[in-house]
């Protein structure tokens, strides 16, 4: 979109704020919807197409047989044939949006520029892109049928805890935590019969938290949403900031760049958004010996010959893999034509979080927990998707004839409204009110939540600077643990190198995840070579009898602490003697670990070894400055080199020019702006959430603003302040 700042086609005009987002104002939804496609498709529209390849499996055509193993999966997935079921089956309503956005898409970027025509079936395989990015696999499923077929169950129940370390309900509230120490008898009898783990691959499957953080705050009749999406940083951004604006309704937030609707944002009245939900949402299951049809997929491999894949389907679903020789058949909502819609859209009418609730637990999502806030200080937190009507709660293996085909009813989602605490919190981890709900079992640590819910009763973020740098907070208090233990068995006083270099720079760390810290790097290695060693030895049998075994709990956090306390009485794994041999030996190999990383011995500064590197997402990505993040995945600021906050927003509803966006990207994805806003990102530092100006992009924030910040993240990063 070079040149002119505005633009007018198909009864909407579109002009860009200093930015480069643009404003999008039509006399009808439907034109409105008309100018985002138009907009997204002028910036974006590589990435819309390489996005429709990945899901559809047709990713090979034009990267080559590098992107086979991918669009295998999705061949066996037939998510092609799903998103055509699925047009056919959406609402009249939202079939004009999406055909409105296509004839905007197609309007921008027509055949003289070298692109296929988009069609409605690419809006839809762009949201089953995000449904896969945000649903599970099955892998759990997996693990736990595993898990039950070779370990003692009280092994099996010390090993997937129903509470975590850092149990935070929705209300910030901490309910009572599962403190049962380890069966040791059990666990002692694993540990003598297992042998070194030594050359095999790694069991545990530690996934990052993806699906953000977000809170919202009541305080004297206001309240203050905070939403930051916790996804792969790409080359360009994931998200696109837009405002669509039609008689009686103004939207602002951020898309997916192909879908039809804004995904997180305010409409001035109610503002939304969004954090993963680890959803139960998946079957797997071993199909009757006769019940298979078998098609034939042909695959397109740019630079070699085509590939034929035979997939055998059956009323469980595709056959995705084997275990002990029989067949394994996968079955999700992502593979179920009613699962995704557009409805989404209702938001933008909504005037109260009552309305928000009721529009969100009725919508196709992806599963996702929802929060949100209102204009005259309301709060809420609910679950959005379609999640099966299970008589099971908890950790399920495989399931009968593939699993229920009844979703719960929307009134049976959990949901809080307005709690007596004045704040909605949710962080990934769990709760009892989704878990109770049958919506979710492997829930991810609670830390971030329970460290922005510390935050918020001690009264900080209560506006929007004060939130913003909330969102920044880089205290890693979750590795304090392991300081302590490493403190505790490293010897004082006289000692062979590096014994007295590795004690002196981990007791220089200052307990924060800034890019200036020593000592956290080597405690970050440490801990995930102690969870590796001790859980590869209690799960030797599953490995066994399973080569593809993963251990993916994500809640383990308790889990690898009550062993490491229980290391006296029996549990050091072979071929360490001692609890302080096993101790000492893991902290020198995460040093010279480190210092392979590096490639120097001198201790290791948080930032050397946490190097921004976006994921490219078009044939040409934009070079990525030299960046050195603050912040790691147990952090409320998550940041690891190619993953991290994807979008941070900040609003009031009451006030939204006050609100704040940060994306780390610019609407082009290209060119000096893509530089500088990636830098601003990183910095911290937000751009006004509405911002009317046309122009160059100059610098977001009064200086007022910016200093309160500073002084805020300096206090959080001191422990002394919300």
């Amino acid at each position: 979109m070079t040149g002119s700042r505005v633009v007018r086609r198909g009864g909407a005009e579109i002009r860009l704020d200093r930015s480069g987002r643009p404003r999008i104002t039509a006399g009808t939804l439907e034109d409105a919807t008309f100018g985002l496609g138009w907009s997204v498709a002028r910036h974006r529209r590589e990435q819309m197409d390489l996005t429709c390849r990945r899901v559809h499996g047709r990713l090979a055509e034009v990267v080559g047989p590098a992107a086979l193993p991918g669009d295998r999966w999705q061949r066996r997935l037939n998510l092609a044939a799903v998103a055509h079921e699925c047009w056919e089956l959406l609402p009249a309503g939202q079939r004009q949006l999406v055909e409105a956005f296509t004839a905007g898409v197609n309007d921008a970027t027509g055949a003289a520029t070298g692109h296929r025509p988009w069609a409605p079936v690419d809006s839809i395989a762009v949201a089953q892109m995000l449904f896969q990015e945000l649903a599970s696999d099955g892998t759990e499923l997996r693990m736990v049928e595993v898990l039950r077929r070779t370990l003692p169950p009280e092994v099996v129940d010390f090993l997937l805890p129903r509470h975590d370390e850092f149990e935070t309900g929705p209300d910030g509230t901490t309910p009572a935590g599962d403190h049962r120490p380890p069966p040791p008898a059990a666990l002692r009898d694993l540990v003598a019969r297992a042998e070194p783990a030594r050359g095999r691959p790694l069991v545990v499957t530690d996934r990052r938290p993806v699906g953000s953080n977000a809170w919202a705050t009541s305080h004297a009749g206001r309240a203050v949403l905070a939403s930051d999406t916790h996804l792969t940083l790409t080359s360009p951004s994931l998200w696109y900031a837009a405002t669509v604006a039609y008689p009686g309704v103004t939207v602002t937030g951020v898309t997916i760049p192909g879908l039809p609707v804004l995904v997180s944002g305010t409409n001035q009245h109610v503002a939304w958004g969004f954090t993963r939900l680890p959803g139960d949402v998946v079957d797997l299951a071993v199909p009757a010996t006769d019940d298979a049809v078998t098609r034939r997929e042909t695959i397109r491999v740019a630079g070699a010959p085509d590939e034929v894949l035979t997939v055998r389907d059956t009323r469980c679903g595709p056959v995705v893999g084997e275990l002990a020789g029989e067949p394994v058949a996968f079955r999700s909502t992502l593979t179920d034509p009613r699962a995704i819609d557009f409805g989404l859209v209702g938001m933008y009418d909504t005037a109260t979080v009552a309305d928000g609730v009721a529009v969100l637990t009725d919508s196709g999502l992806p599963p996702v927990n929802a929060v949100l806030a209102d204009r005259d200080g309301g709060i809420a937190w609910t679950v959005g998707g379609r999640f099966p009507d299970r008589a099971e709660r908890g950790p399920r293996g495989f399931s009968a004839a593939g699993g229920p085909s009844r979703w719960l009813p929307a009134e049976r989602l959990p949901r809080l409204v307005d709690p007596a605490s004045g704040m909605v919190v949710s962080c990934n981890n769990g709760n009892d009110p989704a878990r109770d709900a049958g919506v979710a079992w492997n829930f991810f640590g609670g830390y971030r939540a329970r460290r922005v819910a510390g935050a918020l009763g001690r009264g900080g973020a209560a506006d929007e600077s004060a939130t913003a740098a909330l969102q920044l907070d880089v205290r890693a208090g979750l590795y304090t643990y392991y300081r302590d233990l490493a403190l505790r068995h490293l010897p004082e006083g006289d000692a062979p190198e590096p014994l007295p270099t590795l004690r002196s720079e981990i007791s220089r760390w200052g307990g924060t995840a800034d890019r200036g810290e020593e000592g956290l790097a080597v405690l970050v290695v440490f801990r995930d070579l102690l969870r590796e060693e001790l859980i590869a030895v209690l799960t030797a049998p599953c490995r066994d009898y399973d080569p593809e075994f993963t251990y993916c709990y994500h809640g383990h956090e308790s889990v690898l602490r009550r062993l490491l306390d229980a290391l006296p009485h029996g549990l050091v794994p072979p071929p360490w003697r001692t609890p302080r041999r096993f101790v000492v030996g893991q902290l020198l190999l995460a040093r010279a670990l480190v210092a392979g990383r590096v490639g120097h011995e001198r201790p290791a500064r948080w930032g050397e070894v946490n190097r921004l590197a976006r994921v490219p997402l078009t044939a040409a990505p934009q070079p990525d400055p030299e960046v050195e993040l603050s912040g790691c995945a147990e952090t409320v600021c998550v940041a690891q080199p190619d993953f991290g906050a994807a979008m941070r927003l900040v609003v009031d509803p009451s006030r939204p020019e006050r609100g704040l966006l940060s994306v780390p990207g610019s609407p082009a994805g290209t060119g000096r702006a893509e530089s500088e806003t990636v830098l601003r990102w990183a910095a911290g530092t937000a751009d006004p959430l509405l911002d009317d100006r046309t122009g160059a992009p100059g610098r977001a924030g009064p200086p007022a603003v910016a200093r309160l910040a500073h002084r805020v993240r300096a206090a959080l990063r001191r422990g002394d302040a919300g």
